[in-house]
């Protein structure tokens, strides 16, 4: 099997989270090789991933917070 461009980028999430088989791992790792447009894409990929790891997680402003927190606590009901 010859995976193309955009086979690859249907499961390059699934290839960088070891979710595929090691013949289809394979077959892509050898797309990779011989595909520099593909390349680019999973080190912009890969670099992506690596800044949103490094990014703090998002902060609530307290006042929406506080109103999230007391709608939880009621069950989500409105009033």
């Amino acid at each position: 099997m010859t995976l193309t461009c955009d086979e690859l980028l249907r499961r390059l999430t699934d290839f960088g989270d070891g979710a595929l088989t090691d013949s289809l791992c394979e077959e892509l790792r050898r797309h990779l090789a011989a595909c520099g447009s593909c390349t680019e894409l999973e080190v912009d990929l890969l670099a992506l991933s690596r800044l949103c790891r490094e990014c703090p997680p998002p902060r609530l402003p307290g006042d929406v917070r506080r109103r999230l927190e007391a709608r939880i606590g009621r069950g989500g009901a409105r009033g």
